[in-house]
């Protein structure tokens, strides 16, 4: 049976408007302090990079990658998770204001596996990204950090 490769997708409702939500997910230090360690996006270059070593037990971790798309306060997508020759994983974020106090914030990660011992990768995609999503929720809600 083949592996699939189908889209991921994740949804959050933030109770705030959505200069503060695109501000919190897309801005020079990325995801920093709420998710990340050391985060970069850099639109001019079209470079993305990820560090993390709070939620990673004090290992470092880091990643590189590819900003695709850039529509403001609508869509943020990325090429990462770099892999042999390219990369594996694209990811879209996408925001949409329900009213002028609410924002959800979908996130789409189509995550390339070859084969049954590597579904843990995509596994390992779909936690991150509800974590990434409930931390930048209490952070941006809240002003709470909670790693």
């Amino acid at each position: 049976m083949p592996i699939s490769n189908d889209e991921m997708e994740f949804h959050e409702r933030f109770k705030a408007p959505i200069d503060v939500v695109w501000k919190a997910f897309y801005n020079p230090n990325g995801w920093d302090p709420w998710f990340t360690d050391g985060m970069k996006i850099d639109e001019d270059s079209g470079e993305i990079y990820f560090r993390w070593f709070r939620l990673t037990d004090g290992q470092v971790v880091t990643d590189t990658g590819r900003i695709v798309s850039v529509v403001h306060k609508r869509i943020f997508s990325f090429w990462w998770y770099e892999y042999e020759d390219g990369y594996r994983s694209f990811v879209e974020l996408s925001f949409q204001p329900t009213s002028e106090d609410e924002t959800i914030v979908t996130v789409k990660d189509r995550t390339f596996v070859k084969d049954e011992n590597e579904l843990h990768i995509r596994y390992g995609c779909a936690y991150g990204w509800g974590q990434m999503l409930l931390l930048a929720k209490v952070y941006v809600e809240r002003g709470l950090i909670l790693i």
